[in-house]
């Protein structure tokens, strides 16, 4: 709003003093004009710091403030445990188990062997004595029985140490992968976020207002910044009714001011479809010369800064 206002002060001033100049003489009369920009960060926070100041030359990918971020870094902190914990749990799994439980299935094999060994030897001299009519056929029984339970117990105990020293399986890793790749993502998403905190120059300018301050508020709808960017200025102007065919887009204007650069020049880029009246007057015959166009046109060479007064002339 400051800014069109200065502008708009600019103008009135640079109309009036220009109008009683050269009447008649083709002399078109208007205003530099800025493509200002604000600088605003993408969520609300206080300003912990400001890094320029009005007028200073900025670049593009410049650090220009900086909001609270407390909140921020903790959830990447706890993001990041998250991430280590999921890593450490698929790890776990793909290992299988651990040394001491390898060791223990290991014991458990050999104290079922040992007990087969046993009970072989033991069916094998009752088998003798049932044979010499010494035992019942009870007995053998019995013996038959514990030797297929030790034998059984031995394939049970081989099996569980293979079992042991096998990882998880494939869906169980599959599971814990899509917890790191989320846990991962999660990560990703929060250093972003605190990274937004972080408010850089978007292009190469210069620092037009600052608007608010350390220990302010800033967000989206409360810029810190106005930014004027390299090359951000152009020319406006007001072509009468009586010249508009003559001054098509495209047409070079020779471009004179207090302070402008000589030789200075800019092409007309733009003409309203819409005629408007300056000053406001109530139209009628013979008031035609007050209806005009509005016009923009781009500098060839360093513009003057954006408000000051212009004054236009066809080149041949």
């Amino acid at each position: 709003m400051r800014s069109a206002f200065l502008t708009s002060l600019a103008i009135a001033a640079g109309l009036t003093l220009t109008a009683c100049q050269d009447e008649g003489a083709g002399n078109l009369h208007g205003y530099a004009e800025g493509d200002f920009i604000t600088i605003a960060p993408d969520t609300a926070g206080r300003i912990l710091e400001t890094l320029a100041v009005e007028g200073d030359s900025i670049a593009e990918g410049a650090l220009l403030f900086r909001l609270d971020d407390r909140q921020e870094e903790a959830a990447v902190r706890a993001a990041e445990a998250r991430l280590e914990a999921a890593t450490a749990r698929f790890d776990d799994a793909a290992a299988g188990a651990r040394a001491p439980e390898i060791a223990a299935a290991r014991d458990q094999l050999v104290q079922a062997q040992a007990a087969a060994r046993d009970a072989a030897e033991a069916l094998e001299r009752t088998q003798d004595l049932f044979t010499q009519g010494h035992v019942s056929q009870a007995r053998l029984d019995q013996a038959e029985t514990a030797d297929q339970a030790a034998r059984a117990r031995v394939a049970e105990m081989r099996q569980r140490l293979s079992l042991v020293q096998l990882p998880a399986r494939e869906n169980a890793l599959r599971a814990l992968q899509a917890d790191i790749r989320a846990a991962d993502a999660e990560l990703d998403r929060l250093a972003d976020v605190q990274a937004r905190r972080y408010v850089h120059a978007p292009t190469d300018g210069r620092i037009h207002r600052q608007i608010r301050f350390a220990g302010e508020m800033a967000g989206p709808a409360q810029p810190v910044y106005d930014v004027l960017p390299e090359g951000a200025v152009h020319a406006v102007l007001f072509i009468p009714e009586t010249g508009l065919a003559g001054l098509p887009v495209g047409t070079r204007l020779s471009v004179s001011c207090d302070g402008c650069a000589a030789g200075l020049t800019a092409d007309i880029s733009s003409i309203a479809d819409d005629a408007e009246f300056t000053p406001p007057v109530i139209y009628s015959d013979n008031e035609r010369e007050r209806l005009v166009w509005r016009a923009e046109a781009r500098f060839d060479g360093t513009p003057p800064p954006p408000g000051t007064p212009l004054r236009f002339e066809p080149r041949p």
